[in-house]
């Protein structure tokens, strides 16, 4: 064996192993490794790409949460500003929509979150199962280094400096089993930082584990609110005669802005070209279940507003599905709103010919422009979006964008 060799060996193993020594006397566990092992520098690293990309990622959601809080919190007072338990009622149904709407953006969010942190929780597992078999495997390389040089009988690291055959010798041996000592060091160090690595580890991976206990509690909590809030509109229909009161509260003012909604409509017509020829067939019901009407085609209000279709209400019917009168392509989709104003969420088939039908008031929209659906597909759910006092569905059909009473056509 090599001079250099037998220097590295028996030095390596007389420091490692008193180092053992001493940590076990200690009450503490060290790990070693041969110095000739692998490289053990790595860290645990953070989930994904790196660590601020999680914690943005974090503070992103966290931050959407908060926005969506306020909203809530905004609606709420709202609500609380009404005089009477009369206009509370009232500014309850209005604004129950955008409550669910933005409930169940909540829990969205927060099942996001728990996603997060469990995948940043699995990765860390894996890396710290990585890291402590990396460790093991070092500790067994070196146990077996020291029992192969103990039963060799190896030379001491004294013997061999005391044996120089000169002065020169002895610093360039001197040098050498310094190199080797503080290599030893810094391998021994380095798995000692390891270890304490993992502990840190498993320290963030308890308390993002208490993170994901939390956001499951917020999340029980916020399906709670969302299953009360749907419970709100299980009784609810579309109260006309509120409809009428609000409407003459402030007249002029509502007359104008539906006079703007109107307008806006017109202006969409315009713009739509027909598919061409009609599809053919009849017109069915929007909703498949309801057949109530609490609003009809024509001047209502005492001849102060025209409606231009007819609106669908019942109890229980919050959230059911509405359906393609007729076959034809989605044409036009709305999904934004101001709560308490205009159509809220609507849609307008095409359906050739220059027969067109128009839902609006949904609390969901689930086709998009471009889409073709047939007869009685589902193109929405009811809700209460805009003005209106419980939800329902407003279904109007029009013949070159020229609204018609549907009655007339609805088989």
């Amino acid at each position: 064996m090599g001079f250099k060799k037998i220097l590295f060996k028996t030095a390596s193993a007389a420091l490692c192993l008193s180092l053992i020594l001493a940590g076990q006397k200690g009450g503490f566990s060290v790990f070693a490794v041969d110095a000739t092992a692998a490289d053990t520098s790595g860290s645990i690293s953070e989930p994904d790409t790196s660590q601020e990309d999680y914690k943005d990622a974090l503070a992103d959601l966290g931050s959407q949460l908060k926005d969506l809080q306020s909203q809530q919190d905004e609606i709420e007072k709202n609500i609380n500003r009404a005089k009477s338990d009369k206009e509370k009622a009232l500014a309850q149904k209005q604004q129950i929509d955008h409550q669910i709407s933005l409930t169940r953006r909540q829990i969205q969010v927060v099942n996001e979150k728990i996603s997060l942190l469990g995948e940043n929780i699995a990765q860390k597992e894996a890396e710290i199962e990585e890291k402590s078999q990396e460790i093991d495997e070092n500790y067994t390389l070196f146990k077996k280094r020291v029992r192969s040089s103990y039963l060799r009988g190896d030379e001491t690291a004294l013997g061999l400096i005391l044996g120089a055959d000169s002065f020169y010798d002895f610093l360039t041996r001197s040098e050498i089993m310094e190199r080797i000592a503080e290599r030893d060091k810094e391998v021994i160090e380095q798995l000692i930082a390891d270890r304490e690595a993992i502990e840190q580890a498993k320290e963030q991976i308890e308390q993002t584990r208490s993170e994901v206990e939390a956001a499951k509690a917020q999340l029980d909590q916020l399906t709670l609110t969302l299953n009360q809030q749907l419970g709100q509109t299980q009784q609810q229909i579309q109260d006309i005669s509120a409809l009428e009161e609000q409407f003459n509260k402030d007249k002029a003012a509502t007359q104008a802005e539906m006079a703007a909604v109107q307008a806006d409509i017109d202006a969409i017509y315009a713009k739509l070209d027909s598919m061409g020829d009609f599809v053919g067939g009849t017109f069915g019901w929007p909703s498949p279940s309801y057949r109530n009407i609490t609003s009809y085609y024509g001047w209502r209000f005492n001849g102060s507003d025209f409606h231009t279709g007819i609106d669908i209400s019942g109890s229980n019917i919050y959230g059911t599905p509405v359906v393609a009168s007729n076959s034809g392509k989605v044409v036009f989709v709305n999904t934004s709103y101001t709560p308490g104003k205009g159509y809220g969420k609507y849609l307008i088939l095409d359906h050739g010919g220059g027969y067109t039908t128009l839902y609006a008031h949904n609390s969901e929209i689930l086709v998009s422009v471009g889409d073709y659906v047939t007869r009685g597909q589902t193109i929405s759910r009811v809700g209460s979006t805009g003005w209106s006092t419980g939800p329902h569905i407003h279904f109007e059909i029009r013949i070159n964008g020229k609204h018609t009473n549907p009655l007339e056509y609805l088989q």
